[in-house]
């Protein structure tokens, strides 16, 4: 059996769901036969139009430290879920560090907690390779390797979702994949302040070419 046919009929919760990389699992978790997917989204750096219209989706608006909306959501006794959702990026959290502990790390929490008590069978958490390898990591990355050289609240607190999630699997057993992205970038993500780099750098090399009247972007 194909492990896209495990998604038929399911009931997939995805947080963060409006951003580029929650918008493409979206797609293609109805594509795979997702009975329901909830998107729990506060669209504090997502946007609505960016969301598929898709029969089967759900848009919840809410944050993820938000008992309200958390109870929303698992009250449709969700079989997986897929924790995207996070205060971005390292220069944000440097600028609201509080704000980036409540979402990052309570949210997380929350989250976790919820899906323990509503039994939830599979839990994955995007982590973040900055916040586990650090800048001076040896090369080849390895998964047992942490590193505690971390220098903004953002990285604290995506690993302190990694430290959570060990705890909630060693402790209750739960099934948690910790998935660790690098600069991620494609279909959905859009330049801006507190953005991923690479959407800039494409942004600015575009802006660069169509002012020189050079490359396919002149005018």
């Amino acid at each position: 059996m194909s492990y896209l046919q495990s998604y038929d009929g399911k009931k997939v919760l995805v947080t963060g769901g409006g951003g580029s990389i929650g918008t493409n699992l979206v797609r293609a978790l109805v594509k795979a036969g997702a009975r329901l997917v909830i998107i729990l989204d506060d669209f504090s750096a997502a946007y609505e139009w960016n969301i598929p219209s898709l029969p089967g989706v759900m848009v919840v608006r809410g944050s993820v430290d938000d008992d309200v909306s958390l109870k929303r959501v698992f009250n449709e006794r969700v079989d997986l879920v897929y924790h995207l959702a996070a205060f971005f990026a390292n220069q944000n959290s440097v600028d609201y560090p509080e704000r980036d502990l409540m979402v990052n790390g309570m949210g997380t929490l929350k989250l976790l907690e919820y899906a323990r008590l509503c039994g939830v069978p599979r839990f994955v958490y995007a982590s973040s390779g900055c916040s586990i390898y650090g800048s001076e990591a040896p090369l080849p990355l390895r998964e047992d390797f942490m590193s505690m050289d971390l220098t903004t609240p953002y990285q604290i607190t995506k690993m302190l979702g990694e430290l959570y999630a060990n705890f909630f699997s060693h402790h209750y057993d739960m099934k948690i994949v910790k998935t660790r992205f690098f600069n991620s970038y494609g279909p959905g993500e859009v330049p801006g302040q507190y953005r991923n780099v690479i959407p800039n750098f494409i942004y600015w090399a575009m802006l660069r070419n169509a002012r020189s009247g050079s490359g396919p972007w002149r005018r």
